[in-house]
């Protein structure tokens, strides 16, 4: 991580609580209720024993942007354990991201990837700066994980992907 990363990092809860606060002012009903669905849940810590490998539906929700809030459909997520730790891979639409989960504190783990576009191959955290990727990610008490991005790539101030267990609900036409 650079010096820049830390700084953002640093800065997380406030970069957060503004995003959320001009995402509040959308005029999409639909959106704001998905907003509000996925930073519902009461935290959980990453206990030993937790372990999130497998398959999960996921979404992006872009805050603070132009328009203030956009929520995409459900896309195909995964998460595994390749012998040096957890990983995520959100491995369909035409923007997918893969990277690394490292431990920050109990309830949260840092993210670090790199956005990839669908017919290119996947690249790492500081292969290309512009397309790095760094976020924390959530365990919810409902079963859901909630990857945030601080800084994103593009398009918004601040990026959520919500991360819900698949269950065998069939993924949008978007994938």
């Amino acid at each position: 991580m650079s010096e820049r990363d830390a700084e953002v990092l640093a800065d997380f809860d406030t970069r957060r609580a503004a995003a959320i606060e001009m995402a509040a002012g959308a005029s999409d009903a639909a959106a704001l209720e998905a907003l509000t669905q996925a930073l519902s849940g009461r935290i959980l810590p990453f206990e030993a024993g937790y372990d999130p490998s497998g398959d999960w539906r996921c979404r992006f929700l872009k805050l603070g942007g132009d328009p203030a809030l956009t929520v995409y459909g459900w896309f195909s997520c995964r998460i595994f354990d390749d012998a040096a730790g957890w990983a995520l891979h959100k491995t369909t639409g035409s923007q997918r991201s893969l990277g690394r989960l490292y431990r920050l504190t109990e309830e949260r783990l840092l993210y670090l990837g790199a956005l990839h576009y669908a017919h290119d191959a996947p690249i790492r955290f500081g292969d290309n700066p512009s397309r790095n990727q760094m976020a924390v990610l959530f365990r919810l008490d409902d079963g859901r994980l909630r990857l945030e991005f601080p800084e994103p790539v593009a398009e918004s101030a601040f990026d959520i992907l919500e991360l819900a267990p698949l269950t065998g609900a069939a993924l949008s036409a978007e994938e």
